[in-house]
């Protein structure tokens, strides 16, 4: 795994720092319970998936053990030096090369230890937000060198016209697991249809606080004459 590694921002672990990984452990979130106990009844009762549309998350941590090769004392403090000013209390955009269709957001901590004038370990460690999130996000250009020909989807919800003065146009939205606010910039007033309810789109961007996507296939019908671009961001665990 030599020229393997993570990427923080914009900067490589191993390209720019010359850190061979060693370890990664992703760890999975714990799923906020609320259970109340009720008299007279056997157990308790489950309140987990009563309010705010299904199970929540904790944070979730992120780390990752590498070595140093070739590395004297007086390089050691530079180079600890430098990733300490680049992570060290820093909320980052993590992307590792094992799985580059998504990125984590997560604030980084760094633990070096060197034992010998050759060879040294740092650990960075990342508190990070419970969800992957979907590197090619809806309404933006798709990467082509991470896109997975097996499992990547090509989202199209750039620059779309609408041409439904009088009628519903169909537009195919994928959603996730985790679905954020779905956001709507339109060039006209119009509506948008979905799951039987009706929303006005003005011109401009539109939050749709109350149109809430699901996982898999989602159909939007919109009326009106325009062009719209849908904003989405998913995740997954």
């Amino acid at each position: 795994m030599s020229g393997v590694g993570v990427t923080f921002d914009e900067t490589h672990s191993f390209r720019d720092w010359g850190l061979k990984l060693k370890k990664i452990v992703v760890g999975i979130p714990k799923a906020k319970t609320e259970h109340v106990s009720v008299p007279g009844m056997n157990g308790d009762l489950d309140l987990t998936e009563a309010q705010n549309g299904g199970v929540k998350y904790e944070m979730r941590s992120l780390k990752f053990s590498f070595g140093v090769r070739n590395c004297t004392y007086d390089d050691w403090s530079g180079l600890v030096s430098q990733i300490a000013s680049e992570l060290q209390g820093k909320k980052k955009q993590i992307v590792l090369d094992t799985d580059r269709e998504y990125y984590y957001v997560g604030r980084c901590e760094i633990d070096p230890e060197k034992t010998n004038d050759v060879t040294g370990d740092i650990t960075i460690s990342c508190t990070c937000e419970p969800y992957k999130y979907d590197i090619n996000s809806s309404g933006k250009p798709w990467i082509w060198d991470i896109f997975n020909f097996e499992s990547g989807v090509i989202r199209n919800t750039s620059n779309l016209k609408i041409n439904a003065a009088s009628t519903w146009q169909a537009v195919y939205m994928d959603g996730w697991f985790y679905n954020e606010t779905l956001k709507i910039i339109s060039d006209a007033d119009m509506q948008v249809k979905y799951n039987g309810k009706i929303f006005d789109i003005y011109a401009g961007e539109n939050a749709m606080y109350d149109l809430f996507l699901t996982q898999g296939k989602n159909t939007l019908y919109f009326q009106g004459v325009g062009t719209i671009t849908l904003i989405h961001r998913g995740g997954m665990l």
